[in-house]
């Protein structure tokens, strides 16, 4: 019950800790305004419970209610969307864009340019089967064919194992993002008194830990009734729930040509393939690369170094050469088609007898015809001969054409990313005006709770000097 003269006290002093609990929010905002995360803080102030005073109702000052947080919960689900949706873009293009440099058109060392070399030479040799000079040319470019089947075929598979590599340590960093959310749980629950009173800063940590974890795989937050977070991946993969996470990683020890993501659970006992379940985020553009569109120019040139070296070895048996090999037939002019611990793309080389005679290199149909070229004409029309998608495609349509939808595939990538920064911007920019820090804002905040200190301390003075002018009376 108020009672005179010390109730103006309470209500001064009450109001001057409210005005220090202003200034000390405005203060940790303005030093965290440049914090990754932070979200603006604010006091909501709420008026003490009314007392009695004889027929009077007074009211007994205010008090600091809460601390809130300036904080949207759809907002941040959202920016978590698109920020998987960036990263996934991001990861997609950038990688996408390494594959498609090995067959850009603007290069001079592609394997279409090297094979219409080749075939150039070998029209040349047709026409003079007898001059050294064409038979060491077409050596020359058929060298040179293989050797660009062979960096291509290797820059690829290079390109598949740096992914692999950075698939590593995406992973590595994930999990240590799930066992920061796991802890920030523990000591959320730790710290939390309520709805009215939370930790504000540590659920700041915890989102920007989610919005990290999600611009790498794809996630879904779910909230209990303790205020603390669950968290599922691809596939509805459980990765974290109250204090405990599991992790990720790849598993090298598999005989899995591309090495794939494997979950481990919270007791790390089980583990579990997860790599063809990510739909989102950094790894799953890392994958798509990988596993499918590397793969698949992989596996093309496989099968045109193997169909065409196959096909030019079948003709070019049938042939006779000159000198010593005008009467020897049954020589294959490619090798290294064959060996089963390697791809046919990254072992094509030509034949040690040629290349140590390129006398050997068979143009005749029949023994001991000095300008016979019928093996050789024969050997020119393979370039236009329909061997692959199912009899419909020549060596060189077949070619164009995964190098065709590859350069779709990385425009199609290019677009996708420039459309998911926007989106992802705009979200960031609604985020900003609701959480972010103002220092104007906190700068008007602070002469706001600046004067309403200075005015509580006057009600504080004025009960003194009534308390000085009620004892000078009983002087």
């Amino acid at each position: 019950m108020p009672t005179g003269i010390q109730h103006l006290l309470n209500v001064g002093s009450e109001s001057l800790v409210n005005s220090r609990l202003g200034i000390e929010i405005t203060g940790h905002n303005i030093s965290n305004a440049q914090t990754p995360g932070f979200s603006r803080q604010r006091t909501e102030m709420e008026p003490n419970n009314p007392a009695t005073y004889g027929s009077l109702v007074l009211g007994q000052g205010a008090k600091v209610a809460r601390i809130a947080r300036a904080h949207n919960a759809y907002l941040e689900d959202a920016l978590r969307r698109e920020t998987q949706n960036h990263g996934r873009a991001e990861a997609f293009e950038h990688n996408m864009s390494r594959l498609q440099g090995y067959f850009n058109p603007d290069l001079t060392a592609t394997i279409r340019s090297r094979m219409d070399t080749f075939f150039n030479s070998l029209r040349d040799f047709a026409s003079m089967p007898e001059e050294p000079a064409t038979r060491i040319n077409l050596l020359e470019n058929a060298n040179s064919l293989t050797r660009t089947f062979n960096t291509t075929h290797s820059s690829i598979e290079n390109l598949q194992s740096d992914i692999t590599q950075e698939l590593a340590v995406t992973c590595e960093i994930a999990s240590q993002k799930l066992k920061e959310v796991a802890n920030l749980n523990r000591e959320i629950l730790a710290m939390q008194m309520g709805d009215e009173t939370r930790p504000h800063d540590l659920e700041d940590r915890r989102d920007l830990a989610l919005a990290e974890l999600s611009e790498l795989m794809d996630i879904q937050v779910y909230k209990d009734d303790r205020g603390l977070f669950t968290v599922r991946g691809a596939g509805g993969m459980l990765l974290v729930e109250g204090i405990f996470n599991a992790e990720l990683r790849i598993d090298f020890a598999s005989e899995d040509k591309n090495p794939q993501i494997v979950c481990t659970d919270f007791g790390n006992s089980k583990t579990t393939p997860v790599g063809n379940k990510f739909r989102l985020g950094k790894i799953a553009g890392m994958l798509d690369v990988r596993d499918k569109y590397a793969q698949q120019v992989r596996n093309g040139l496989n099968e045109i170094a193997l169909k065409f070296g196959s096909k030019f070895n079948e003709i070019h048996r049938l042939g006779f050469g000159r000198g010593e090999f005008s009467e020897m037939s049954g020589r294959d002019f490619f090798e290294g088609l064959n060996n089963p611990e390697l791809e046919p793309a990254q072992q094509l080389s030509v034949s040690n007898l040629i290349q140590q005679d390129p006398n050997a290199i068979a143009a005749a149909v029949s023994a001991a015809t000095p300008g016979d070229n019928v093996i050789a004409n024969e050997l020119i029309r393979i370039l236009n001969e329909p061997m692959f998608s199912n009899g419909t495609a020549t060596t060189s349509m077949f070619y164009d054409n995964f190098v065709a939808s590859l350069g779709s595939a990385t425009m199609t990538a290019k677009n996708e990313l420039k459309a998911a920064t926007v989106v992802k911007a705009n979200v960031q920019t609604q985020k900003e005006q609701i959480s972010g820090v103002s220092l104007d804002e906190e700068a008007a905040n602070m002469l706001k709770y600046q004067h309403l200190f200075t005015a509580s301390s006057k009600i504080i003075t004025a009960a003194d000097e009534m308390f000085k002018t009620l004892l000078d009376l009983k002087r």
